[in-house]
């Protein structure tokens, strides 16, 4: 590919990006141009860029942005992915759990435990990519918007629901609205704790009243993955607080990094071996 030229406005429009993408938006406009036989990059071009990356990113802000591109593998290269989900922006119905706190936590983990520039020494390339990267979802509900199912580290809120027998009338009102088969009607209502995601979908089509929220909490997984052998995260136990979760992360972290062979990327090695 010879060397293209450039519109004065088209380079003007490319300072506008955030100065971690320009280099891989130019070269990438410069690819798009010259497949199509042209030698000059016009605004239209860089604009068009421009609506293609807004897509990528999700209305992401420049930090998670940057976490989400390929990086030089050196010093401060972003290694983390850190993914909430967006209830309290939308306002969502289905919320149980305020990840905010949970977020804070992770992150004054990370940084105390020096966690980024431990797993990019791992890298031995001179590029981080984003499957070199840890990720991690926080999830508000079960619905999992933020993904967690695939995440290297995961947390979902959750509630128990309390079943009132004194109300209850044994309609199975509850029973048909559990989306999980959760509930069984004998004389009162009765909840299986082992299919019962606690989204407390119950609660809302109990004409008596009988179904109350318990106290929120997380349901903690580790090791999911898409790419070429996807899996789904496995289980690893609850908690009540912010520090619960980030014990049990630490711990599997740090027996990671500690054991784990080089390039090896978490979700492969989890769980693992006795």
């Amino acid at each position: 590919m010879g060397r293209l030229s450039w519109a004065r406005e088209a380079e003007e429009e490319l300072k506008k990006a955030p100065f971690f993408v320009r280099g891989l938006a130019r070269k990438k406009v410069e690819e798009r141009v010259a497949a199509q036989g042209r030698d000059t990059v016009s605004l239209a071009d860089v604009q068009e860029a421009q609506a293609r990356f807004r897509e990528v990113m999700g209305g992401r802000g420049e930090k998670e942005a940057a976490a989400l591109l390929p990086q030089e593998n050196q010093p401060g290269a972003p290694m983390v992915v850190v993914e909430s989900c967006r209830a309290q922006l939308a306002q969502c119905p289905n919320t149980l759990l305020d990840t905010g706190p949970w977020r804070e936590a992770m992150e004054e983990w990370l940084a105390a435990a020096d966690i980024n520039e431990r797993l990019r020494k791992r890298v031995s390339g001179d590029r981080v990519l984003f499957h070199h990267k840890l990720k991690i979802a926080l999830a508000g509900c079960p619905n999992g918007c933020s993904r967690p199912q695939i995440a290297d580290l995961a947390v979902v809120g959750s509630v128990r629901p309390v079943f009132d027998s004194g109300e209850c009338t044994a309609c199975g009102s509850c029973a048909q609205g559990c989306p999980d088969g959760a509930i069984q009607v004998r004389e009162v209502a009765l909840r299986d704790p082992k299919r019962c995601l606690g989204c407390l979908h119950c609660s809302t089509v109990c004409a008596e009243e009988a179904v109350s929220p318990g106290r929120p909490f997380a349901r903690l997984y580790l090791g999911g993955k898409l790419g070429r052998h996807p899996r789904l995260a496995l289980p690893a136990g609850q908690a009540a607080s912010p520090g619960q979760a980030v014990q049990v992360f630490s711990q599997a972290m740090e027996r990671f990094l500690k054991e784990a062979p080089p390039e090896l990327r978490f979700a492969a090695w989890w769980p693992p071996r006795p």
